[in-house]
C-alpha cells in the first residue's frame, strides 16, 4: 500500500504536466490574415477548381498539337516456314522471237525466308488549320472562364472568413455587455435583499430583481452559445478539429473606405462573373467558327519513305511526296447539326452576359444603399459611445469623491458597454457592406 502511494505521488506531477502540455498543443491563436490563408490552402473545392483549370489547359495543348504534322512509323518482320519456292519456269511467260521468257527457271519468291518491311509516313494538314486554330482559341477562352470562377471562389472564401471573424468579435462585445448587466443586476439584488432584512422593502420587489438577474444570465448564455456556434463555423471552414481551442487575435480593426456610387458602377466591368460570361461568348464564337470550318474539305501534304527486303528484284528504298484530299460529302447533315449547337451556345452565352450585367447593376445599387445606411448608423453609434464614455468618466469621478455609489456606476458602465458594442458592431457592419461592394467589382 505504501509503495502504491509512493508511485502515485511520483507520477502525479508528470500526469499534470502532460495534461497541461496536451492542452497547450490544442490551443491556437489566429489573426484574420492567417485565417484567410489557412482557409485558402485547405479548401478542397479550390483544389478541384484549380485542377479543372489545369485540365482545360492540357486539352488546349491537345487541340493545338493537331496543327503539327502527323508522323507514323511502321515496321513488320515475318519468317516463312514454307519449304516451297515460287518459281517461274523457263518460258513460263511465253517467248519472244523464239526466245523463252524467262530464259531459265526464275525463283520469284523463296518460301523459307526472313521478311522485313518498314515505312515512315507523314501528313501535314492544311485546310483544317483554321478549324484547329479556332478550337485552340475556344479552349483558351474556356480556361479563362474557369480561372475567373476560381477567383470568384477565392474572393467568396476570404469574405466569408472576414465576416465570420467580425461576427465573433461582435459577439465578444455582446458577452462583455451581458457580463456587466449581470454585475449590475447582482448589485441591485444585493441592495434589495439588504433593504428586505431592514424591512425597508417588500419580498415581491426582491423576487422581481431575482427574475431580472435570471433574465440577464439567460441573455448572457444566449450570447455565449452564439459565440460557440460562430467558432465552430470558423473551425469547419478552416478544417480545425473540434477539440482544438482557438482564440482570435485582437488586432486593430481598420474602417474601410466607401467610394462614390459612380466609381462602383464603372469598376463593375471587373466583376469576375461578368468576365467569365464574356469569355463564354468568346468561346462560343470560336466554336461556331470551328463548326463552319468543318464544311471545308480536308487537304494536306503527304510524304514518306518505305523500305522492303522481301523481293530482291524490287528497290529497297522508295520515296514519295504528294497531296491528299478527302471530303465527306454525306457529312453535311452532321456538320449542320454541330453548327446549330454552336449557334445555340452563342445565344445562351449572350443572354447570360446580358443577365449578369443587369444583375450586377442591381446588386451594386442594393449593396451601395446598405453601405450608406451602415455608414450613417456607424456615425450615430460612435457619437453615442463618445457621450457615454464622458458620462462614465464623470460618474467615476463621483464614485471616487463619494458623491455616487458603485451601483450607479455599474448602471452607467452597462450603458457604456452597450454603446461600445453598438459602435463596434456598426463599424464592422459597415466594413462588411463595403466588402460586398468590393466583391461586385472583382476586388
Amino acid at each position: 500500500m505504501t509503495k502504491l502511494f509512493t508511485y502515485r505521488t511520483i507520477l502525479l506531477p508528470f500526469v499534470v504536466l502532460f495534461s497541461y502540455l496536451g492542452h497547450a498543443q490544442t490551443s491556437e491563436v489566429l489573426s484574420l490574415e492567417a485565417a484567410k490563408q489557412r482557409a485558402l490552402s485547405q479548401n478542397k473545392l479550390l483544389v478541384v477548381q484549380q485542377e479543372k483549370v489545369n485540365e482545360l489547359g492540357f486539352k488546349k495543348d491537345e487541340i493545338a498539337s493537331k496543327n503539327l504534322p502527323m508522323l507514323y512509323l511502321a515496321a513488320n518482320y515475318l519468317h516463312s516456314f514454307n519449304e516451297n519456292n515460287f518459281v517461274i519456269p523457263q518460258g513460263g511467260l511465253g517467248d519472244i522471237l523464239n526466245i523463252p521468257i524467262p530464259w531459265n527457271d526464275f525463283t520469284l519468291y523463296e518460301g523459307k525466308q526472313d521478311m522485313f518491311a518498314a515505312g515512315l509516313f507523314a501528313y501535314q494538314p492544311i485546310s483544317q488549320l483554321f478549324r484547329v486554330n479556332n478550337g485552340v482559341k475556344a479552349m483558351e477562352a474556356e480556361v479563362d472562364v474557369e480561372r475567373f470562377k476560381l477567383k470568384m471562389a477565392v474572393s467568396e472564401i476570404e469574405n466569408s472568413i472576414e465576416k465570420l471573424y467580425y461576427a465573433i468579435r461582435i459577439q465578444e462585445k455582446k458577452i462583455k455587455t451581458a457580463q456587466t448587466n449581470i454585475a449590475w443586476a447582482e448589485s441591485q439584488l444585493y441592495d434589495a435583499e439588504s433593504a428586505l432584512l431592514a424591512q425597508e422593502t417588500q419580498q415581491v420587489n426582491v423576487m422581481g430583481l431575482k427574475a431580472n438577474l435570471a433574465d440577464k444570465k439567460h441573455a448572457y448564455l444566449v450570447e455565449q452559445i452564439a459565440l460557440e456556434n460562430y467558432i465552430v463555423d470558423l473551425k469547419t471552414l478552416l478544417m480545425i478539429p473540434d477539440s482544438t481551442a482557438i482564440t482570435l487575435e485582437h488586432q486593430p480593426v481598420k474602417t474601410y473606405h466607401l467610394n462614390s456610387k459612380n466609381y462602383y458602377a464603372i469598376q463593375s466591368h471587373n466583376n469576375n462573373e461578368l468576365l467569365s460570361a464574356k469569355k463564354q461568348i468568346e468561346a462560343a464564337n470560336h466554336g461556331s467558327d470551328a463548326s463552319k470550318n468543318a464544311y471545308i474539305p480536308d487537304l494536306g501534304v503527304v510524304g514518306g519513305v518505305a523500305y522492303q527486303g522481301i523481293i530482291p528484284e524490287l528497290p529497297d528504298m522508295n520515296y514519295f511526296l504528294g497531296v491528299n484530299m478527302t471530303w465527306n460529302v454525306l457529312g453535311f447533315g452532321k456538320n449542320r447539326a454541330q453548327l446549330g449547337q454552336s449557334i445555340a451556345k452563342q445565344n445562351q452565352a449572350k443572354a447570360y452576359a446580358e443577365y449578369t450585367i443587369s444583375n450586377i447593376s442591381a446588386n451594386i445599387d442594393k449593396a451601395y444603399r446598405n453601405a450608406v445606411q451602415a455608414q450613417q448608423l456607424m456615425a450615430v453609434a460612435q457619437e453615442a459611445y463618445t457621450f457615454r464614455l464622458e458620462e462614465y468618466r464623470i460618474k467615476e469621478d463621483g464614485v471616487n469623491t463619494g458623491l455616487l455609489t458603485q451601483k450607479e456606476l455599474l448602471e452607467t458602465k452597462s450603458a457604456l458597454d452597450k454603446a461600445d458594442e453598438d459602435a463596434f458592431a456598426a463599424r464592422l457592419n459597415f466594413n462588411m457592406a463595403v466588402l460586398d461592394l468590393n466583391a461586385l467589382i472583382g476586388k
